[in-house]
């Protein structure tokens, strides 16, 4: 038993775990009943320490840990079920996060993927929302974006600020036409990750020289499944 014990609190997820649960309790705290200054100011302390410690790519995934503090801050609080499951995928992403800045997951690159959809999905939803504004949102998307492309593409980096600024220029100005679309912020914030996403994938094949054909085939057949999907969707209409 004792030595189980050891083997297990040598295990690298094992203190993640713990820093990701602390973590986790703060948000339901802040999260639930009324917001107060105090809340905010406790939490934004714990999450900095777990950030900053280790220091060990505190500035590569900066963007990504403000982007995942103003979501946290600015989401809607829903109550019942669906706050509930609000907050567990806001924890989700405070592990994912440390996980990922700490070296402890093996395929880093496709979590740290997985992270920035999600990521790219609030922010998209807190825009449909009209909780933050325009200019924020390209701002935060911008940095979001060439932060994206210098994890995951770090061969070019003279071009990654220049394509980063026009990305977010574009899916700013899809936000912009979604939001007049009679849809649920669901849908305008669907739409928004499923054209990032098929960015995201041709630029990144282009920079790795892995373009062809077939990936253009691949990502238009995606886009048009996904698109049709959300277009069925049972939301549809709903805000």
């Amino acid at each position: 038993m004792v030595v189980r014990l050891k083997s297990v609190l040598k295990n690298p997820v094992s203190p993640l775990a713990l820093r990701a649960t602390a973590l986790a309790i703060a948000i339901f705290w802040l999260r639930s009943g009324d917001f107060s200054f105090l809340k905010l100011l406790l939490l934004s302390v714990l999450f900095l320490f777990l950030y900053l410690k280790p220091a060990l790519g505190v500035a590569k995934f900066m963007i990504s840990a403000l982007v995942l503090g103003v979501i946290i801050v600015f989401a809607p609080h829903v109550g019942e079920l669906i706050g509930f499951y609000v907050n567990l995928a806001l924890s989700a992403l405070g592990f994912l996060l440390l996980g990922i800045k700490n070296l402890i997951f093996t395929k880093r690159q496709n979590l740290y993927y997985l992270m920035h959809l999600v990521l790219m999905t609030g922010l998209a939803s807190l825009f449909a929302l009209s909780i933050i504004s325009p200019i924020l949102f390209f701002v935060l998307a911008f940095f979001l974006f060439r932060e994206f492309y210098i994890v995951m593409t770090p061969e070019r980096p003279e071009l990654l600020s220049l394509i980063a600024a026009l990305e977010g220029m574009l899916v700013m100005q899809v936000a912009w036409v979604t939001s007049f679309f009679p849809t649920s912020f669901l849908i305008s914030s669907a739409i928004l990750v499923l054209l990032t996403f098929i960015f995201h994938d041709a630029l990144i094949h282009h920079f790795k020289n892995t373009f062809s054909k077939d990936v253009a085939i691949r990502s238009i057949a995606m886009f048009l499944a996904l698109a049709l999907l959300i277009l069925v969707l049972p939301v549809w209409g709903f805000r």
